[in-house]
């Protein structure tokens, strides 16, 4: 049987946007679910936070207790890999995914009660989000690369991508609007119970999955060894990864320095507004960070949803990361010229918008070919030690360019415009060593015609339905899929009389009465890999008599 006649509703309504096959539409949704309240529950904090730290402290507070999360991440990542592992070969490979969140679940709750008892908690409140969100969004993806096989991935990573970036921007929102309404607590109440929620989806959403999309486990080996230093040292053998990190450094650097001149802007716009540390100025902050995120994460979505998957199939990929560094080096080359609040507030959405779409998608995308062995040891090191070791030289360069250099904000500007150039140098490098590494995984092969599309005679004056053998063509790469184009021979358009669908695979014809012609049509099928590869037909149209 046709697959494209297995569609279910959903799926043939995914199919005008996404390469979807028959049977991933409930497996996408719950995964897309599972991201979505995931990033809601995290935006719903994040929202929160900033306001909770720079309305008692500084800037530089902020850059110091950034760089104080990332030396604890540090120190956990080892111990958390060490469990993770313990479950990596077990059949259900949400499982230890849902163990995280029952552990970050009650973290929360632990968080609600001492702001309850009216402890301070704004600094260790920043600095466990930080690490939760870092946790989370990786453990996440890496339940996804190993769901997903690598072209099924390809396919499909973008759309889940939309689930988080949706949810961010419904966070964003929301949490600006229920803080002053439930406060703290009520907040943090709300986001405890979608973790919960949370737990459920992606044990449901795994399951979901059918197994032709999902990896191949006879290829991965059953057992990896938990040393996390083994896998940061793979990064020094192998020049591919090694160039991801260097890369993931910078442009995370780049990105913390912006937002630490952002939020001197910000606080210098508070206190025309309000007295240093009131409720008011707090309010003011928090409306402000609700609508900036809210800005980029809508900004995002939209690229999501309409840009990145259709870049991946243009640019590739390799090429895809190159996107984000440039935008940075146009936007921190305009603050130098006009160092205005709106001027840096819109810089910086532009910046988050592609970082949190085009960046964080083509970002999870570079591992997808890599061995399984690299895509745990070696991402999970990179989206912990490398992504935040660049919050340390960002803690760092704040306080040495504050306190021994005595920089200014003009000063930051320029010197992340130089940190954005490399940043575009390592993007170029890394697009480089992607296509001659993995140019051949990436690209996959060519359908192959495998049935011959026999000659058919229908009548002129009446309607005709010819249907093609859904094994026409078959594709030989796992995870890929097939899309078809029925035209005239050497590309004519198809006569008015002669309607294809190409979901159901038949042709429908009424050709004119007394017409009496052979068509010669041509049946062209493409993958999502974007080899073309067609057949001819042959049909004679006989007048009745």
């Amino acid at each position: 049987m046709d697959k494209r006649q297995q569609y279910n509703l959903f799926e043939r309504c995914l199919a005008r946007f996404v390469w979807v096959r028959a049977g991933e539409g409930t497996g996408i949704l719950l995964m897309f679910l599972s991201l979505f309240l995931l990033m809601l529950s995290y935006y719903l904090l994040k929202v929160m936070r900033d306001p909770l730290i720079l309305s008692d402290g500084s800037a530089e507070l902020k850059s110091y207790t950034t760089a104080a999360q990332a030396s604890i991440l540090l120190v956990v990542i080892p111990f958390f890999n060490r469990f993770y592992y313990k479950y990596s070969s077990h059949k259900d490979k949400s499982l230890f995914l849902r163990k995280v969140l029952i552990f970050f679940f009650t973290n929360l709750s632990l968080f609600i009660i001492a702001n309850q008892l009216s402890l301070p908690i704004g600094i260790a409140f920043y600095i466990w989000l930080g690490v939760y969100s870092v946790i989370m969004v990786a453990l996440f993806w890496a339940f996804c690369a190993d769901c997903f096989n690598a072209m099924s991935g390809k396919r499909l990573f973008a759309v889940i991508a939309v689930g988080g970036t949706s949810g961010a921007w419904v966070g964003a929102k929301l949490g600006g609007f229920l803080f002053p309404l439930v406060g703290v607590t009520g907040v943090m109440l709300i986001s405890a119970s979608l973790l919960l929620c949370l737990n459920v989806l992606t044990h449901w959403g795994y399951k979901a999955i059918p197994v032709a999309s999902r990896g191949d486990e006879a290829n991965k080996p059953k057992t990896i060894n938990p040393d996390w230093w083994r896998g940061l040292s793979r990064f020094f053998h192998n020049r591919y990864l090694l160039l991801i990190a260097v890369f993931i450094l910078l442009y995370n650097w780049v990105n913390s320095v912006g937002e630490y001149v952002l939020a001197k802007f910000v606080i210098a716009q508070a206190s025309e507004v309000s007295i240093r540390g009131s409720y008011e100025e707090q309010l003011f902050m928090t409306e402000f960070y609700s609508g900036y995120i809210a800005w980029f994460t809508l900004i995002g979505l939209l690229l999501q949803v309409f840009v990145v998957a259709r870049l991946f199939r243009w640019i590739g990929v390799g090429a895809s990361i190159f996107i984000l560094p440039f935008v940075m080096v146009i936007n921190y080359s305009l603050i130098l010229f006009f160092p205005f609040f709106a001027v840096v507030k819109w810089a910086l959405i532009a910046e988050n918008s592609v970082n949190y779409s085009i960046q964080n998608t083509s970002r999870h995308a570079l591992f997808l070919p890599v061995s399984r062995e690299d895509k745990y040891l070696s991402k999970n090191a990179m989206d912990t030690f490398f992504y935040r070791f660049g919050d340390l030289m960002y803690g760092a360069s704040v306080a040495i360019g504050v306190n021994v250099l005595g920089l200014g904000t003009f000063e930051f500007i320029a010197f992340n415009a130089l940190l954005a150039g490399l940043c575009c140098w390592t993007a170029l490098a890394i697009r480089k060593r992607y296509n001659a590494q993995y140019g051949e995984i990436d690209e996959g092969h060519p359908p192959v015609l495998s049935t011959v599309l026999k000659p058919h005679t229908v009548p002129a004056g009446r309607k005709s339905i010819l249907s093609i053998p859904p094994d026409t063509f078959v594709e030989p790469d796992a995870g890929d899929i097939i899309r078809y184009q029925l035209k005239g021979a050497n590309g004519a358009q198809l006569p008015a009389w002669c309607q294809f669908d190409d979901e159901q695979l038949t042709v429908a014809l009424t050709p004119p009465k007394d017409h009496q012609n052979k068509l010669k049509l041509e049946l062209v099928a493409r993958d999502f890999a974007g080899y073309e590869v067609s057949t001819y037909w042959k049909i004679t149209i006989k007048s009745e008599p």
